[in-house]
């Protein structure tokens, strides 16, 4: 499936080196939570060093050098109880909500230094707070590696070279321990608590999706991000659709986004009203020998282990 422009919608990839992977652990174990330390500054510290300029030379993010290999025997997520959570509407700043006021591009200063980006979504809690994105757009993933900082971490919705709802600010990073600990990428998803802005949350500002999990495999998804690596240029949001198929554990559907989309949301019921369910997020591309020819993308699969149980920790934060 190819990647089409939803006035602007687009789709990630990133090359994958081998390496060894993290010592392999217990499902139950590899499903925690984990978090980083709230941010100690306001958002404005966080809004004037992502300058435009920054934004535009940022690296896009894609997963570490662990490959589909090195990860085969690794736990994967339990299949666990279903569960979901309906999407909002915004009640201040506008009116409407739509797939491009709920998407938005990651901006964020990783482990090394390195201004980089990735793609995201608000989801609808009880604190109308949260950003959902990949694990390895909050942290290294595995030993030797740290979360990103959370004072430089910023989501910005409908990004267009720039947003009509600002720039919104990190307060906490979180993301599964099987990521943080292990770097397996069955667990390869992650939760943000933003800051308000201008005493607005974020959800109430532009609307929140919803979320399920423990859903299966064979569903009808919409797939958005932020490509920014070529032939993509991150300035548009995309979308692939179809139906996912179960590849060794993971939900898999075909796409030719690349490097930037990691993190961006895969939407069951997309289409039926204004929101839809969040059911995965752009974790892991392939392509055959050339990174601008990504054909298929995966998912961690949301489970109770994986989405659920991180939904319930952050919901009311």
């Amino acid at each position: 499936m190819l990647a089409a422009c939803v006035a602007g919608i687009g789709m990630m990839a990133s090359p994958a080196l081998a390496r060894s992977a993290g010592q392999s652990v217990d499902a139950e174990a590899a499903a925690g939570n984990a978090s980083s330390e709230t941010s100690s500054v306001n958002g404005l510290s966080a809004e004037e060093y992502w300058t435009p300029a920054r934004m535009a030379e940022a690296i896009a993010a894609g997963p570490s050098g662990v490959t589909a290999a090195d990860t085969a025997d690794q736990p994967k997520p339990r299949p666990g109880p279903k569960g979901r959570v309906d999407g909002a509407l915004p009640t201040a700043v506008s009116p409407q909500a739509d797939i491009h006021t709920m998407s938005g591009r990651v901006f964020f200063v990783d482990d090394h230094g390195d201004n980089r980006s990735c793609s995201g979504s608000t989801v609808n809690s009880g604190g109308k707070r949260l950003v959902f994105t990949a694990g390895h757009c909050v942290h290294g993933g595995g030993g030797g590696r740290d979360w990103f900082d959370v004072n430089r971490w910023v989501f910005v919705p409908q990004y267009h070279g720039g947003s009509p709802f600002g720039t919104w600010s990190a307060y906490q990073l979180w993301a599964k321990t099987g990521w943080t600990n292990n770097e397996n990428r069955a667990f390869d998803v992650a939760a943000v608590v933003m800051q308000p802005k201008n005493g607005v949350r974020i959800v109430d500002a532009v609307g929140g999706q919803g979320i399920k999990w423990g859903y299966g495999y064979g569903l009808p998804i919409y797939m958005f991000g932020y490509p920014a690596n070529p032939p993509f240029n991150g300035s548009g949001l995309y979308y692939c659709s179809g139906t996912t198929w179960n590849e060794s554990g993971f939900p898999t559907l075909g796409c030719n986004m690349t490097g930037g989309a990691s993190g961006g949301p895969w939407l069951n019921e997309y289409g039926a009203t204004f929101w839809a369910y969040l059911n995965g997020v752009n974790s892991w591309m392939f392509w055959e020998t050339d990174p601008t020819q990504v054909f298929k993308w995966q998912s961690p699969y949301f489970s109770y282990d994986t989405a659920g149980s991180l939904f319930d920790t952050v919901k009311d934060m």
